[in-house]
């Protein structure tokens, strides 16, 4: 277990992991869009065919959020990134030399399975290991990774300027880059002894008893700490299993895989679905854009926040901006309105994936976040399908609108649940008296109430 860190190295570990994770989804997800028009000329192919391929990309990436924990356990962080490097890099190579649709979609499944091998996952269990102000930590390292969005597209735009370049050359240049990129992020990881062994390790380290209060201020001495002390966090680790079983669990998941799929969706169909009904082509990419900014710098402005308040109400509030500016998206094509649309997206998707994230480190403890992280980034798979649905329903009424009210309602059902959560206890917490988690086998550990 560490101890402490240099402040040096582990700010240099916290930049390098953050800035392979804006590398690698400025080459995936930012990219591919950007990319795919020339893809489908060259190729053609339909626009159906093509756009699939974003859905295995999603879908693969989702469901392969159970592989870090695999990894990590059994090989250590950074050979886990070492990994997902050649793995991304083999999925780029291949799409800069794809000529049908299987070697298509092939790369795609191995991008979207490198993809939280390189990710939030990794990040998120070297933060719960090197930080105390874990909130930040994640808020700046989300803010870093965050800049894929923007980065992406000029990445291709700048390539394909260039004479003679084509989207097999940008491809190409990608897989080069991403390995070195791996590989020069694990060389930084690796300076820390603990993440260059197997994570198993430290899962057999006898417990020690922490007397200390579950609600607990960062520094005494500290300003932040004085509007910090209502902050929950547990003393003792739950074990992956029993944190499952909670309601809270449960809750912080349905809130991710819903922020999720308000993304995906958003993203992907905004455009098309304001240009239908009038709104000129400029004014809508230039919301979307809006809304990725917004993302971006709202990330580190709620990493800090997240020593300072209760994570729940940033949480709450995120997923109330993002029922407000859904509602706006589906119902009105005013500009003034649709900034709404665009701010309230923008802190939603920026906020609501990093609350629930430092949520579950405060709730349930960071001996085993690496399971419970994964699992409820596994539910982000079901978000691929929120694109899908919303086309079918296209189809069927002949706008998108139903969908964007959908994910609205949806939004303010979870809210509902998440204003309302407490901090997970044990069934037989007793009046009068506050209880902290404990491992299958022990007894709880009781701090008298104040």
């Amino acid at each position: 277990m560490i101890k402490a860190a240099i402040p040096f190295k582990a700010g240099s570990q916290l930049v390098a992991m953050s800035s392979l994770e804006l590398l690698l989804a400025a080459a995936t997800y930012s990219s591919l869009g950007v990319v795919l028009p020339f893809m489908v000329m060259d190729l053609e192919w339909s626009w159906s065919q093509a756009g699939l391929g974003f859905t295995v990309l999603g879908a693969v990436t989702g469901l392969a959020s159970s592989v870090p924990p695999f990894l990590i356990r059994r090989i250590g962080v950074r050979n886990t990134i070492l990994l997902g490097g050649v793995l991304a890099s083999l999925g780029l190579y291949l799409l800069h030399g794809v000529d049908n649709l299987i070697q298509y979609y092939l790369a795609a499944a191995i991008c979207g399975l490198a993809y939280p091998m390189m990710a939030s996952i990794p990040t998120t269990f070297m933060v719960s290991r090197l930080f105390k102000r874990q909130s930040t930590a994640l808020g700046v390292a989300a803010t870093i990774s965050g800049l894929g969005t923007v980065v992406g597209p000029l990445m291709v735009l700048g390539v394909l300027a260039l004479k003679g370049q084509t989207w097999r050359n940008y491809w190409e240049y990608q897989a080069l880059a991403i390995l070195a990129a791996a590989i020069l992020c694990a060389v930084i990881i690796g300076l820390e002894r603990s993440f260059r062994r197997p994570a198993k390790e430290e899962l057999e380290v006898p417990e020690v008893e922490d007397p200390a209060p579950v609600i607990m201020p960062d520094q005494a001495d500290s300003p932040a700490s004085r509007f910090g002390r209502n902050i929950y966090r547990t003393t003792k680790d739950w074990p992956a299993k029993l944190a499952m079983q909670t309601t809270q669990f449960k809750i912080l998941a349905a809130a991710y895989c819903l922020n999720m799929m308000c993304l995906v969706t958003v993203t992907s169909l905004s455009v098309g679905h304001l240009i239908e009904r009038g709104v000129s082509e400029t004014v809508a990419g230039g919301m979307l854009s809006i809304e990725a900014l917004i993302a971006v710098l709202i990330r580190g402005f709620s990493g800090a926040l997240g020593d300072i308040f209760d994570p729940k109400h940033l949480a709450t509030f995120a997923l109330f901006a993002t029922m407000i500016g859904c509602a706006v998206l589906a119902l009105t094509t005013d500009h003034v309105m649709l900034l709404l649309y665009a701010f309230g997206t923008g802190i939603g998707f920026g906020t609501t994936q990093l609350a629930c994230t430092v949520l579950l480190l405060n709730y349930f403890g960071r001996k085993y976040n690496l399971e419970l992280f994964s699992a409820m980034c596994v539910t982000g798979a079901i978000s691929a399908l929120g694109p899908v649905i919303g086309g079918v329903i296209r189809d069927v009424s002949g706008s998108f609108s139903l969908i964007f009210l959908i994910l609205s309602v949806l939004s303010a059902l979870v809210f509902m649940f998440v204003l309302f959560m407490k901090p997970p206890y044990p069934a037989e917490a007793q009046e009068g008296q506050v209880d902290v988690p404990a491992d299958a086998n022990d007894v709880p550990y009781r701090q008298p109430a104040e």
